[in-house]
């Protein structure tokens, strides 16, 4: 079982660009699915309330799940629960589950407060995009010298959707 911090950790020192990775999503999911030791920090207005860990709420889904399908009961629910290791396949079906709430909650209209954390107060909300046209360079030549010149062109945007992302300073954070 891998350790998040120490992944996240690995993750960001090997890194050579910002592109997303499949696979270092599904390690972090698997990591954070696991790892009992890995507990963030939880923060509201009035400051530090409290610690939230990933794993804890996953075995808890675990035992629930055991314990209404299997008709147990909750210590042996629990027992078991507690000794279920989540692999690939699960932290795969996770991360997507987890993308597709976002992706669904938005379109809601509400905002989605990730909660906050010791540096960060982030909500994510829907934005709308009307059509529009916006410029680009366009090549319109070539000068005496071989080299190309640029004029303004437009193009035709479709409407779209975008998200918006919210981050003020928290209120928890000394200035």
């Amino acid at each position: 079982m891998e350790n998040v911090q120490n992944l996240i950790n690995e993750i960001k020192t090997n890194l050579t660009q910002k592109s997303s990775s499949k696979k270092d999503e599904v390690r972090v999911m698997k990591a954070m699915l696991n790892d009992t030791s890995y507990k963030v920090a939880v923060y509201d207005k009035s400051g530090k309330t409290g610690e939230y860990c990933p794993a804890e709420s996953a075995k808890q889904i675990v035992s629930s799940v055991l314990q209404h399908s299997a008709g147990i009961s909750n210590t042996e629910a629990d027992a078991l629960a507690v000794n279920y290791e989540f692999g690939t396949v699960d932290a795969e079906n996770m991360v997507n589950i987890s993308k597709e709430f976002v992706n669904s909650y938005v379109h809601t209209g509400r905002k989605i407060a990730m909660g906050g954390r010791e540096k960060s107060n982030v909500s994510i909300e829907l934005k709308e995009i009307e059509a529009s046209s916006r410029p680009f360079p366009k090549v319109v030549g070539i000068d005496s010298n071989g080299k190309k010149i640029y004029g303004r062109g437009m193009s035709k945007v479709g409407a779209y959707e975008s998200l918006k992302i919210t981050a003020p300073c928290p209120a928890w954070i000394d200035n």
